[in-house]
């Protein structure tokens, strides 16, 4: 289902990088008066065009011209030099973290940060591994306008390279430097992977062959549903959206109810089959291939949940987000797990719906990076759930993402990420710190690292208020609507009402002066309230965007736009505002 979906994603971006350069490898070799040096002279020339189109022009020739030296290459040749080059670097990572642990001492966190990070690199391989096999039995109709589905899909392999790269940090300046030169050449070559794939109109164009990437984001504005553009209309009083089928309507009401069938049930009493949430998950069947409903009574569930990528399409949900809590204490200062582990809830499969449930991490803002919430998957939703921390609450690593009628409550950076995010219709709380030094706070920390990334964080039609026990003492806190936490950070506040207690300039440089300015993009569009004022709001001196954002601007930040919300939020049957609410 989802998780085929995906697949079929990631083998189209093979299939339209492939054809690009196969279309030209064959003209080449059709249209050449005579082999050997012309023909490849050729075939080199058109490699050096696409190249142009990327940041790093050495690493995209250097994986592309020891094909373009076969006059006869197909596309297959092409795209599997595409992959196994990303492939190759993600090998090299994989071998140094192995070489880095002989050394490493035991019950250490630096070896904790090399085991995490050997854990990364071997997912980034093993899905290339999974798409390089799987690409000689594709059919080239499975090629269509899928350009912004495959960003994302490809942009996944970044997001693991700079995980990696922050998890390492600085417990071992070796060991980071050791780390250094692999996790660069990864990120520059599937940047040149994205670049090219963003031209790819241009690309087969060369060849009479179009591909109208534009046609994905109109497809959704043209349909019946978008004609209202309120809420209201795509909403009925019921509160689920008018094109849900009349079944799955139905289904919605009775899981409100308590009356859904689920597959498992989890209850502390001992009222179900299971206990705890990991041992309703051990029953997951293996090969699923449909909806695994998982029903978790009401209880707080101290435990580290984690749903790999074996358990694509579970919904699981539970009697409201204050009755069914799962709760954990685990941070970086105190049990020294960094933002990849110290989640209280992982998600890393495809697919996965969360509802009426509490995510917590109670470690405190003591503990540095404590993370509630990790969700590191393609096509995820979360509906009517808390989730509470104080720094890095909401982890939202790489895919396509959803948030709606969520509470989120942190401090420090705790709605951060480099995933495609929205997050619609929630109350979003800045909590006061125990922490007397800690008098600032910041709401967002997006965390794009190129240029040519999709990822992106959205607010949309939210409240951002302060916590009851801040009120107080609110504007005495400088608090911000987010920082750049890498180079191409991206973020956009739509139809948000905000407190007196935002700062003038809305949002700050990392460090404070101009770090993470130069490409970041903070734009805001049709905020109310007192801390929406945007007369004062910061100008970098290095350049980025920060300020209101016109109507085309902003139209690329909504959920139709972000999410291609047809090809799986509606079967999630989760209630979306697809365009802007009162814009």
């Amino acid at each position: 289902m989802v998780a085929k979906k995906v697949l079929i994603s990631g083998i189209s971006f093979i299939l339209v990088v492939g054809v690009a350069i196969g279309v030209v490898a064959i003209v080449i070799h059709n249209n050449a008066k005579k082999p050997g040096h012309e023909s490849l002279s050729a075939q080199m020339k058109l490699v050096n065009q696409m190249c142009d189109y990327t940041d790093h022009r050495a690493e995209c020739q250097q994986s592309l011209s020891p094909v373009a030296q076969n006059s006869s290459a197909g596309f297959k040749d092409y795209m599997k030099a595409a992959l196994l080059s990303i492939s190759a670097e993600a090998q090299k990572s994989f071998n140094m973290t192995e070489s880095l642990l002989v050394d490493a001492k035991n019950g250490t966190r630096v070896k904790k940060s090399i085991e995490e990070c050997k854990d990364l690199m071997k997912e980034a391989r093993e899905e290339l591994q999974a798409l390089v096999s799987f690409v000689g039995d594709a059919e080239l109709h499975t090629m269509t306008d899928r350009a912004l589905e495959l960003k994302i899909w490809i942009g996944s392999v970044n997001s693991y390279a700079g995980t990696c790269r922050d998890v390492m940090g600085d417990d071992d300046p070796k060991v980071s430097e050791a780390m250094k030169g692999p996790i660069d050449d990864i990120t520059a070559i599937t940047d040149n992977a994205l670049a090219i794939m963003g031209q790819i109109s241009n690309i087969l164009g060369w060849f009479g062959v179009k591909l109208n990437e534009k046609a994905i984001i109109e497809k959704a504005s043209n349909s019946r549903r978008l004609m209202g553009g309120t809420l209201e209309a795509d909403i009925p009083k019921d509160g689920y959206p008018s094109w849900m089928p009349s079944a799955d309507r139905k289904l919605m009401a009775k899981q409100d109810n308590g009356r859904i069938a689920p597959n498992v049930v989890v209850a502390q009493d001992g009222s179900g089959q299971y206990k705890t949430i990991n041992e309703a998950l051990m029953a997951y069947p293996k090969g699923n291939q449909g909806r695994f409903v998982i029903y978790v009574k009401k209880g707080v569930y101290k435990e580290t949940v984690i749903i790999n990528k074996k358990m694509p399409n579970i919904y699981m949900y539970g009697d409201g987000p204050r009755a069914t809590i799962i709760t954990g204490d685990k941070g970086e200062a105190n049990t020294g797990d960094k933002i990849s582990t110290s989640g209280t809830f992982q998600v890393y499969a495809n697919g996965f719906i969360g509802r009426s449930m509490g995510f917590t991490n109670t470690a405190g803002p003591e503990a540095r990076p404590a993370v509630a919430l990790r969700t590191s998957g393609d096509m995820i939703s979360i509906f009517n759930s808390r989730i509470s921390g104080y720094q890095d609450t909401l982890y939202m690593n790489i895919g396509r993402q959803f948030y709606r009628n969520c509470v989120i409550s942190g401090h420090v950076d705790y709605i951060f990420g480099d995933a495609r995010v929205v997050i619609q219709n929630s109350l979003i709380i800045v909590r006061k710190s125990s922490l007397p030094h800690q008098n600032q706070a910041f709401i967002t920390a997006p965390g794009q690292q190129t240029a040519h990334e999709v990822g992106a964080t959205v607010i949309h039609n939210c409240r951002i208020v302060p916590e009851e026990a801040l009120f107080p003492t609110r504007l005495e806190v400088r608090t911000y609507l987010g920082r750049p936490w890498k180079t191409y950070a991206r973020a956009a506040f739509m139809e948000c009402t905000m407190a007196d207690f935002i700062r003038p300039e809305g949002v700050v440089a990392w460090d404070g002066k101009d770090f993470n300015t130069e490409h970041a993009f903070f734009g805001e569009f049709k905020n109310k309230g007192p801390g929406a004022n945007l007369a004062n709001r910061v100008k970098w001196a290095k350049g980025g965007f920060t300020g209101e954002m016109d109507r085309n601007t902003a139209a690329k930040f909504t959920v139709d736009s972000m999410l291609l919300p047809d090809t799986w939020l509606k079967q999630a049957t989760i209630p979306y505002l697809p365009g802007f609410e009162r814009a």
